[in-house]
């Protein structure tokens, strides 16, 4: 089992983010945009190899981001909404990841295997995402999926709501 981490702060600007092992050792490195038509996020290993390319091919309430591995196309990651909630589709794996997005705890599973677990974790230097993964070949994939759902789940709409609530009782 793998545990990677990635600062909360890094992933809601959209700026380079490193993820780190348990030990505090960098891993991986990943750059780019998400959010539009045409976007991108590049995941690198720390000697620069290019692993893993995800790019939004699908803009509406229900997005596609295509998977690209060594420039091939490999898959999707789609998002979905039934009477339950959200909920994300990996294809062609069947990875099925749902859980409390909005608090930050979700999984993936392939019918009844583990493929990733993913919570927040408070610390005196910040907020970061903790990404448990039981087969390392599974984690340069796993955390593009933490990336791309924290985006489509508007994680931060519920904060700028309460805000904005708490302004107006201030006024009255």
């Amino acid at each position: 089992m793998v545990v990677l981490y990635m600062k909360q702060e890094y992933v809601s600007k959209q700026e380079k983010i490193l993820v780190k092992d348990e030990y505090g050792k960098d891993l991986y490195l990943i750059t780019g945009k998400w959010g539009r038509v045409g976007d991108r996020i590049s995941l690198y290993s720390m000697d620069g190899s290019l692993l893993i390319e995800v790019k939004q091919t699908v803009l509406s309430l229900l997005p596609k981001f295509d998977i690209y591995i060594q420039g091939k196309r490999y898959g999707s990651i789609t998002k979905h909404r039934n009477l339950a909630g959200l909920y994300f589709k990996v294809t062609p794996l069947n990875w099925l990841v749902t859980g409390d997005f909005y608090n930050h705890y979700y999984t993936a599973y392939c019918k009844e295997q583990l493929i990733m677990e993913l919570n927040k974790a408070y610390t005196s230097a910040g907020d970061y995402y903790t990404l448990f993964v039981p087969e390392i070949q599974h984690a340069p994939l796993c955390l593009c999926i933490a990336l791309i759902v924290d985006n489509l789940t508007l994680t931060r709409l519920p904060e700028l709501k309460k805000k904005k609530a708490s302004r107006a009782i201030q006024l009255i």
